[in-house]
């Protein structure tokens, strides 16, 4: 019975531990793109001579749209210099264009009700789809800018994030 109970307390306190680090996740989250930082025309940008290309894919349904920010490490989980907005799909093709190459880390989420927030539920718990560069998941919250980062340069290939509701 002891060690029952023992089981049961760790199974609790595994739970508890996911259920803070979702929390976490989805407050960061929510504090990037909850301040309507992202407008259908793109912010001006520095002239830089880089493009990225991102394919996105898994979006529950094609409703509202997916909000996409290239945050270099200085502005990771912050408002980042670079971003775009593109009409939900299953599968799309995002383009962030005049990037000044160099280190970044891509966010996005699917703004299915289209209110330019990261929505989450009374728990904490996110209500909409999340991905990041190189499918980077963190454990007890986001992932750390080196698990998301990626090299940006001129000519550069597509990368693929899939969104995780």
């Amino acid at each position: 019975m002891t060690e029952y109970m023992e089981q049961s307390g760790r199974r609790r306190l595994k739970v508890v531990f996911i259920l803070v680090g979702l929390v976490i996740l989805a407050s960061t989250l929510a504090a990037i793109f909850g301040h309507r930082v992202f407008a259908p025309v793109p912010f001006p940008r520095a002239g830089g001579q880089a493009s990225l290309t991102i394919e996105v894919s898994g979006a529950a349904n094609d409703k509202g749209q997916i909000m996409v920010a290239v945050c270099d490490e200085a502005s990771f989980l912050k408002v980042c210099p670079y971003m775009t907005t593109q009409k939900a799909a299953a599968k799309l093709t995002a383009l962030v264009e005049k990037i000044k190459p160099g280190r970044y880390a891509v966010m996005l989420f699917h703004d299915e009700n289209g209110n330019g927030v990261f929505d989450m539920g009374a728990n904490g718990i996110p209500l909409e789809g999340y991905g990041f560069s190189r499918n980077a998941r963190g454990h007890f919250g986001p992932p750390a800018f080196a698990d998301a980062a990626i090299d940006i340069k001129p000519g550069m290939d597509p990368i693929s994030i899939e969104l995780a509701y």
